[in-house]
């Protein structure tokens, strides 16, 4: 057997992605065919409104799809219950937490509510896969403080840390460098891939940073008018998929460097 069919995470077949009202059917992006395996980061990249966050939402069951497909670890995602699917797939969305009081270790705790009895006790398998991810997001000096007193960029650090306590194969991120200076993203989308690279788990997350994606994803999946294009950042730079998402009366990308550059 393909040893690259045995790590598939996830799976879409035909997926068509939208909104359904009575009236009619508004079809965002069709016949999406992907499969991410496991241990790769991947960028999803596109022009505002063009369908990341529908994507998204369809691929994490919050959005049910219009036709088609998703396999979740071979399993059709329509299927799962919603505390089986907690820990198949962990996300870190950019709204506010609910409480900012919550000290870190708190917040990173969080991440076992799956697991964890009725009660929220906690056992001692529990507690050491909330350690391992404080130790390896870097997060131990944060440990005491309470979430109001963060960075954004340190509390975007900590909510990956509870993503990665929950444990789950699939962690997604709805735009993660949202509100950082241009070291913090480098930073975030660093730590990302080496995450993905230590604990093989599959980290697929939005984001307008496209150049630091290409330099820094094992694939991407590019959205543009036409549909979508998915594979590996050299392949789809020598395919021209970035030339086309943004009017280029102002911008334009140079498939030398893999960059934007703006017109002079």
């Amino acid at each position: 057997m393909d040893p690259e069919i045995l790590n598939i995470v996830l799976k879409t077949e035909n997926l068509s992605i939208g909104y359904r009202t009575k009236k009619e059917l508004n079809v965002v992006a069709a016949d999406i065919n992907l499969k991410l395996h496991e241990g790769e980061l991947i960028g999803l990249v596109g022009a505002n409104g063009i369908g990341k966050s529908t994507l998204l939402r369809t691929l994490s069951h919050v959005q049910p799809p219009l036709h088609g497909k998703v396999l979740l670890s071979d399993k059709d995602l329509s299927s799962y219950k919603s505390i089986e699917l907690a820990s198949q797939l962990s996300i870190v969305l950019t709204e506010q937490i609910a409480s900012k009081n919550l000290t870190v270790q708190e917040l990173v705790a969080l991440g076992r509510q799956p697991y964890t009895n009725w009660v929220g006790k906690m056992a001692d398998e529990d507690i050491e896969k909330i350690r391992k991810a404080i130790e390896v997001t870097h997060i131990n000096d944060l440990i005491e403080k309470r979430c109001f007193e963060l960075s954004d960029g340190q509390l975007q650090k900590v909510l990956i840390a509870r993503a990665i306590a929950q444990d789950t194969p699939f962690i997604m991120l709805d735009e993660p460098t949202t509100h950082l200076d241009i070291y913090h993203k480098a930073y975030i989308l660093k730590l990302l891939k080496r995450l993905a690279f230590e604990t093989k788990k599959t980290i697929l997350f939005s984001t307008h940073e496209i150049d630091f994606a290409i330099q820094l994803c094992d694939k991407m999946i590019v959205m543009n008018q036409d549909g979508f294009e998915f594979g590996r950042p050299k392949e789809l730079v020598q395919a021209r998929a970035f030339s086309g998402l943004f009017p280029e009366d102002l911008i334009i990308f140079d498939t030398k460097s893999g960059r934007y550059k703006v017109r002079n």
